[in-house]
This record gives structure tokens, sequence and C-alpha cells, in this order.
């Protein structure tokens, strides 16, 4: 595939959104376009349980391996993988509404569950070096690890830095740590916000 939208990318044969949020969690709800309304997404990129695997290992979060093993035990349990790519976009919707304090009781209550679900997934398990947090690989997995940063993020310092992109049509998140960003993009949302204020002054 050529010509993509500078803010797209072809990863293993699946158009992905770039990651611009500076964070994965905020990168996750940012997997489907226009988020200014409760509507369905006008374009929705993780559109197969491979996909989001392939999210997954694009942002860093999976190593290839693992999603290639992962992959295959989604081909032997389509209908599990089909419920646990759902269960991950409810979560991302729950989720995208505690971030931007929109959130009413069951979308808080709905994305705690997930995080706390995840939370206690958990296996401490030995290494050399002392012991470390793991999740089973199944196909649970991607949801848990995404699960697992957005509880730090919620309970975390960087919160009071999500901010929400006013391009029209967007509404993405991202980090802005400095107070001195924006826009999610400059050569998407901030360039058309420009073009747009140009012509109304040459009007």
């Amino acid at each position: 595939m050529t010509g993509l939208p500078s803010h797209l990318e072809l990863v293993q044969g699946v158009v992905l959104p770039k990651p611009v949020g500076a964070d994965p969690v905020l990168d996750f709800v940012n997997t489907r376009s226009d988020w200014t309304g409760r509507d369905p997404a006008r374009t929705e990129w993780l559109t197969s349980y491979e996909a989001f695997l392939i999210w997954n290992s694009y942002v860093g979060l999976l190593p290839a391996a693992t999603v290639f093993r992962l992959i295959e035990q989604a081909s032997g349990k389509p209908t599990e993988a089909a419920r646990r790519l759902h269960a991950a976009l409810e979560f991302r919707t729950d989720l995208y509404d505690v971030l931007t304090g929109q959130a009413t009781g069951g979308s808080f209550e709905g994305a705690a569950r997930v995080i706390e679900k995840a939370s206690g997934r958990r296996q401490l398990v030995p290494t050399d070096d002392g012991a470390v947090w793991e999740l089973p690989e199944d196909l649970v997995k991607p949801l848990d690890n995404i699960a697992l940063l957005a509880g730090e993020l919620l309970t975390g310092p960087s919160l009071a830095h999500v901010r929400r992109c006013p391009g029209e049509s967007c509404g993405w998140l991202f980090l802005d740590p400095r107070g001195r960003r924006r826009w999610c993009s400059m050569a998407t949302c901030g360039n058309r916000a420009k073009v747009r204020a140009h012509a109304a002054r040459a009007r």
C-alpha cells in the first residue's frame, strides 16, 4: 500500500496509526478515529485480534515471538480471540472516558474491573536477579498489559499532563508535561487548523 496519510504506517500488512501520545496507553485509545462523539469510529484500526497483537508489538508492548505464538493460539480459538478483541475495544472506550473526565459510574467501574482483573492475574516469577511480575501467555495477555499500564497512568503524576487534541473530528490524547503542545500532530490536525484559519482570513 502506498500513499498513506502521514499519521498512518503499514506494519506487517496492517495499517496502524503512528504513536503520537508519548505513552502506550494513550496510543491505545488513539487506535480509532474521531473521539468527538459517542458514535462508532469513522475509522477503526484494531479490526481483528491479529491487528491488536501487531499493534502491541509495534508500540513495544509484546516481543515478536510472543505475538507469533498468540497468533497461533488465536487461529485455533477464533471465537475466544474475537471476544478478547471486543473486550479490549470496550475497555478502550471506558478508559477514554476516564482519562478525559467524562466517565460515568459505569465507565469508571468498567475500566477499574479490567485493571483489577489484570493485576490479579500477575504471577511472581523468580529470576537470576530476584523476581519479576509476569502475565500468562494467553489470549488475554495483550489487554492485561494495557490494563496494568493504564492503572499506573491513572494513579500516577502523568495523569495531570494528559491532553485532548482539539482538532476537528479528532480528540486523540497525548502527554503534555511542558504545557506547550496543542495538537496530536502538527502534520495532521495542526496543519488542517492552519489551512482553515488561512481560508477564514482570505474570505
